[in-house]
């Protein structure tokens, strides 16, 4: 015997099953009411189980069942919680057979299958009607299905039953006699002459949809079913008219349902994909294919898992798979996917089961994590540069402290040599005279590498305050020129440097950024020549007015050059074409950005085996920018002798300035901030004090705070020293305040005319 079972609800049902395969029945199943026309087409079924354990009626498929061939004679047993069994009765009364709690007792459950197949056996027995008028009078009044019996020469109809009557909506008077033509009953006119060549040919047509107009007005669908009978001594048409319209109906919602299921995954950001029971690709929305490479979604379906993502990922994308299948839940994890030019593509993807087009499936939806890890690379690669530029800062630091008593004292000793060759030398034996010119020329030498060491801590500051995004008038040729000693290295061993500065105005940037994109260019430009022959190749560093009254800024190599089908994504994140290890692919990309920023632009012409250039186009300050306010007169040039106090916690510090000081000065020199404050307090009073910023105990920034609280006019005569602000709030506090600053190390001199300066703001 042939079992249907409707598993709609999705109660496990696998005992019920077990028992009717036991008892030798054929179990079919159908996991939607739409599926059920479908399943009875295949053959007709003896018992019919509906799981009415969901929200949804089973009233409209039990009528649609009754209105199958064969329906009629089926028994239909409904399964249902206890607690809903108050509502079946209007199951019942459409055509249900008997009502069973479930889950049920095991013998109570066997009993019920065995009256089941025994009411289906009397049924059955009792299908055999005789022709003629007892077949009217039997198959006509019992049969539920809409049922007419026509003439075979004409179509008109000499009876049918009372449900024919209800579905069409006309009386018996108004049908006997007419045919089907004459009551205009079908949505869409058929060839009645095919029909009937077809009955006389295989003596049936079975299951042709058609649909009807009632005589309201109403469309419905039927399937129709005719066969020759003979009746009344000749052969007639008899024909079934069950109605399917619940069916169709909900076969269309569910093709609604479908398509805007298909609308809102095409139109979802993310990558979805579904795989079978195989882990083969059965849909896929454009998102993938796209982000895979490929050109038509077509080419993914049917492709494996293994074909879409790198083969060690394989083992573990494949149970993760079969562990959705098994338990039902979603699983969420980072996976990687192979694109279709063998690229990796790494994403976030949760996979679940879901039933699609009536199969188990998993469906895999996937989020692009390509921007997340670059942003990520973005600012592992900014803390890094943060951290550079802050370990820079306190190397220059640490270095200015004894750099600033070195030059003093360089020069302190040279000034001294001087004087002792310039006043005694007719005294000096000349053996002594020469070793004291060439002390004083080993001094002077001297004093240059210091300097040189000066100029390279002051560059390397430069670049050091990474937190610093505040802009100003800059000379490019300043900042250039700053860059160029940083990339020396870099550029001496692969080519020779030429400068070709001219005038240009100031721009409005920050001296560090900029400084960043200079150096950036430099060293790609050296990187893109081999290293080896410097003088065969050339590196251009050139400044000039463009048009629009831009200033721009090239740097040209001699070196391999850029292909042409590279130049478009140059500037894009993470692209490079050098050596794996060698770039990040995040250089020009900041520099474009930076540039950007300034309002500027940045341009590359560049040709394989003759070079490139990289042209950086930025806006001139505007006038109201680069006024500055005039510097006030400068005193008179007699010099004045001052009581300066020097506070410093380096004493080699503190003694070089002295040295420096005390033949033009009355100087008191003090290691503790605190100690010169108490100083001020017992009543001394000076008319420069140089301060550091940076000092243990009580800091320079504190012993301001204290003398513009209690002596004012002492605050006003502090000058800072700093080997550079290390932190944040240092300098916000040079910012601020009204006292200069100058910075380690100094020259005697530069010095010597601060304090002129200040002695002559002070008299005026």
């Amino acid at each position: 015997m042939r079992v249907l079972i409707v598993t709609h609800a999705g109660v496990d049902l696998a005992p019920l099953e077990s028992r009717l395969r036991a008892r030798g029945h054929t179990v079919v199943t159908a996991a939607r009411d739409a599926e059920v026309p479908g399943v009875w087409r295949s053959g007709a079924c003896a018992l019919v189980v509906v799981d009415a354990h969901g929200p949804a009626s089973p009233v409209p498929l039990l009528r649609a069942l009754r209105s199958l061939p064969g329906g009629v004679e089926a028994v239909v047993l409904l399964l249902g919680p206890r607690s809903a069994m108050g509502t079946l009765h209007a199951a019942v009364e459409a055509g249900a057979d008997e009502v069973l709690t479930w889950p049920a007792d095991a013998a109570e459950l066997e009993l019920r299958l065995e009256l089941a197949e025994r009411r289906f056996a009397r049924r059955q027995s009792r299908t055999s009607v005789p022709y003629g008028d007892e077949l009217r009078d039997s198959l006509l009044s019992v049969s539920p299905v809409p049922t007419s019996i026509t003439t075979l020469t004409d179509g008109r109809i000499v009876a049918a039953n009372d449900a024919y009557f209800q579905a069409f909506g006309y009386s018996r008077d108004e049908v006997i006699g007419r045919t089907t033509v004459d009551l205009r009953l079908w949505e869409r006119p058929f060839d009645r002459s095919q029909v009937v060549e077809r009955l006389r040919r295989h003596g049936s047509v079975r299951g042709v949809d058609a649909q009807y107009h009632t005589r309201s007005g109403e469309v419905r669908h039927t399937l129709l079913f005719m066969g020759l009978v003979p009746y009344a001594g000749s052969p007639h048409i008899i024909s079934f008219f069950p109605d399917i319209t619940p069916l169709k109906r909900a076969e269309e919602e569910l093709r609604r349902s479908e398509v805007s299921f298909r609308t809102l995954i095409e139109s979802l950001p993310d990558l979805m994909a579904v795989f079978d029971k195989d882990a083969r690709v059965r849909y896929a929305n454009l998102k993938v294919a796209a982000a895979l490479g490929y050109s038509d979604v077509r080419e993914l379906i049917g492709k494996h898992i293994s074909d879409i993502i790198p083969a060690e990922d394989f083992k573990s994308a494949d149970a993760r798979m079969h562990e959705a299948l098994r338990t039902g839940r979603a699983a969420l994890q980072e996976r990687r996917l192979l694109r279709k030019d063998g690229t990796i593509l790494h994403v976030e993807s949760t996979t679940f089961p879901l039933p699609f087009d009536g199969e188990d499936a998993i469906v895999s939806v996937s989020h692009d994590l390509t921007e997340r890890h670059q942003m990520q690379a973005r600012l592992m690669l900014a803390e890094r540069m943060a951290s550079v530029g802050t370990l820079a800062a306190g190397v220059a630091h640490e270095i200015n402290n004894p750099l600033a008593y070195l030059t003093a004292n360089l020069a302190f000793a040279r000034e001294e040599l001087s004087k002792l060759l310039a006043n005694g030398a007719d005294e000096l034996e000349p053996k002594v005279a020469g070793s004291v010119a060439d002390a004083r020329s080993a001094l002077a030498e001297a004093q240059q590498g210091a300097e040189r060491v000066r100029t390279i801590v002051r560059d390397l500051k430069t670049f050091s305050r990474v937190d610093s995004a505040d802009n100003s008038d800059v000379d490019v040729r300043q900042v250039l020129e700053s860059t160029l000693n940083l990339a020396t290295t870099e550029i001496r061993h692969r080519a020779r440097l030429s400068k070709q500065f001219d005038e240009v105005p100031r721009v409005r940037a920050n001296e560090s950024r900029l400084g960043q994109v200079f150096l950036n260019l430099l060293v790609n430009a050296a990187q893109a020549i081999p290293g080896g022959t410097p003088e065969r190749h050339e590196i251009r560093v050139a400044t000039r007015l463009g048009s629009g009254g831009r200033v721009v800024v090239e740097v040209a190599d001699t070196g391999m050059g850029i292909a042409s089908e590279h130049l478009s994504r140059l500037f894009d994140p993470f692209f490079t074409t050098k050596e794996p290890g060698v770039g990040t692919g995040l250089g020009l990309s900041i520099c474009h950005s930076l540039v950007a920023s300034l309002g500027g632009e940045i341009h590359v012409e560049s040709e394989p085996g003759k070079g490139s250039i990289f042209r950086v186009l930025l806006p001139a300050s505007t006038p109201a920018e680069a006024a500055q306010e005039a510097p006030p007169p400068l005193p008179p040039s007699t010099e004045k002798r001052g009581r300066l106090l020097v506070v410093d916690d380096e004493p080699l510090v503190c003694t070089a300035l002295g040295r420096t000081l005390r033949p033009h000065h009355d100087v008191t020199l003090s290691t503790r901030a605190q100690e010169a404050l108490e100083r001020i307090e017992a009543g001394e009073r000076f008319d420069v004090v140089f301060c550091d910023l940076m000092m243990p105990g009580m800091s320079g920034m504190e012993f301001y705070s204290a003398l513009q609280e209690r002596y004012p006019e002492q605050a006003r005569c502090v000058v800072f020293l700093t080997g550079g602000a290390v932190t944040q709030q240092a300098r916000a506090f040079l910012e601020t305040v009204p006292s200069p600053h100058i910075e380690k190390p100094f020259a005697g001199r530069e010095l010597l005319s601060l304090v002129q300066e200040r002695l002559g703001r002070a008299a005026s």
